[in-house]
C-alpha cells in the first residue's frame, strides 16, 4: 500500500505586536508673574527680576504675562500673581498640583498650594515710616517734611507713614529756634511753603526730575530720602533710600514649596540701602534696622491705612 506525503499547509507569519508605552508627563519648566495692567510697577520689576534669577537656577524659563493662564498647567514650577487680584483663589483651588503665590493681594486664604507674601498689602505706610524715623535721627530740632508728589493711595501712605516714624521717635518734635512748626510737616503739593517751612529733611516720591520742581535750591544744610534712588542733582544731598525685600521674600517661598508643602504666609520686608556714611552713623543705621523686625511684624502701628493712604 503506497503512502501518500502530507500536502503542507502554508502559514501566514505572526504579525508583530506593539505595546502601548505610557506617555511621561511634562516636566514643570516654567515660572509665571502674573502683573495685571494696574499692578505696582515698582514691586512688579522686582519681582521679575527675582524670579528670572529662579528660574535661571533651576534651567528653567519665565514669562510675564497679565492675566492667569489657561490649559495644561503641568509645565508651571511656580506661578506668583500681583494686586489687583487675577481671581488666583479659584485659580489655585483648580489647579492644586502647581505652587502659586500671592504678592499684596489682600483677602485671600492660603491653602497646601497657595502661599500668601505681603498678604496685607504692599506697605509703604511702614516703608515711610521706617524712613521718617531714620530722619528724625539726623536732623537738628527734627525739622522733618513729607511731599507727595502724587495723589495716589501709595504715596499718600508712604508720606503719612514717614510723618508717623519721625513722630514716633522723636514725640513732641518741638524746635528750640523759629519757625515754630508742628514738626514733621505733610505737604501734598510743591510750593512756596517749601521753602519758608524751615524744614531740613525732606521725603520726596516720586523723585523730581529737578529742584526747580520743587522751588527748592540744593545746599549743604538740605537733605533727601526717599524709596527711589535719587536723579544726580539730589545725590548729594540724598541720606537714605529703603525699599521692599521682594527678592529675598520670593526666595523664601520658593525655598520652603521644593522641600516642603507651601501654603506659607510671610510679611515683606523692608531695607535701608544707598546710606550716607556721612550723616547716619552706624550706631543710628543699626537702631533704625532694629526697627524694622518689629515694624514689618506688626508690633508697631503707623496708624496709617496702607490702601488707601488716610489716618486710621
Amino acid at each position: 500500500m503506497q503512502r501518500t506525503a502530507p500536502t503542507s499547509i502554508p502559514t501566514e507569519p505572526l504579525a508583530t505586536v506593539q505595546l502601548a508605552t505610557p506617555t511621561s508627563p511634562p516636566v514643570p519648566s516654567l515660572f509665571i508673574l502674573v502683573a495685571p495692567g494696574a499692578a505696582d510697577l515698582r514691586i512688579a520689576a522686582q519681582a521679575e527680576l527675582a524670579l528670572q534669577k529662579l528660574a535661571t537656577g533651576v534651567d528653567a524659563e519665565f514669562v510675564r504675562q497679565d492675566s492667569l493662564p489657561v490649559g495644561d498647567p503641568a509645565s508651571i514650577m511656580l506661578l506668583v500673581a500681583l494686586s489687583p487680584d487675577p481671581g488666583l483663589q479659584s485659580w489655585a483651588e483648580s489647579n492644586p498640583s502647581v505652587q502659586t503665590a500671592s504678592l499684596g493681594i489682600v483677602g485671600l486664604q492660603a491653602t497646601p498650594n497657595l502661599s500668601l507674601l505681603a498678604p496685607e498689602g504692599i506697605r509703604y505706610d511702614q516703608l515711610g515710616f521706617a524712613l521718617g524715623y531714620l530722619a528724625a535721627m539726623v536732623t537738628p530740632e527734627y525739622r522733618l517734611g513729607a511731599l507727595a508728589l502724587e495723589a495716589s493711595a501709595e504715596h499718600l501712605a508712604l508720606a503719612r507713614g514717614f510723618v508717623a516714624g519721625g513722630t514716633y521717635y522723636c514725640g513732641l518734635c518741638r524746635p528750640v529756634h523759629p519757625p515754630y512748626e508742628a514738626y514733621p510737616v505733610l505737604f501734598q503739593a510743591p510750593g512756596g511753603e517749601l521753602a519758608s517751612s524751615g524744614v531740613k529733611t525732606f521725603l520726596v516720591s516720586p523723585p523730581p526730575v529737578s529742584l526747580a520742581d520743587l522751588g527748592l535750591n540744593t545746599g549743604p544744610d538740605l537733605a533727601f530720602l526717599g524709596p527711589d534712588d535719587p536723579f544726580s542733582d539730589l545725590a548729594p544731598s540724598w541720606i537714605a533710600s529703603a525699599d521692599f525685600e521682594v527678592s529675598e521674600g520670593l526666595e523664601a517661598l520658593w525655598t520652603q514649596v521644593q522641600t516642603g508643602p507651601g501654603g506659607m504666609v510671610l510679611p515683606l520686608g523692608i531695607r535701608i540701602h544707598r546710606v550716607d556714611p556721612a550723616r547716619v552713623s552706624e550706631g543710628r543705621l543699626a537702631l533704625a534696622e532694629a526697627l524694622l523686625e518689629d515694624l514689618v511684624e506688626g508690633r508697631i502701628d503707623t496708624g496709617v491705612d496702607p490702601l488707601t493712604g488716610e489716618l486710621r
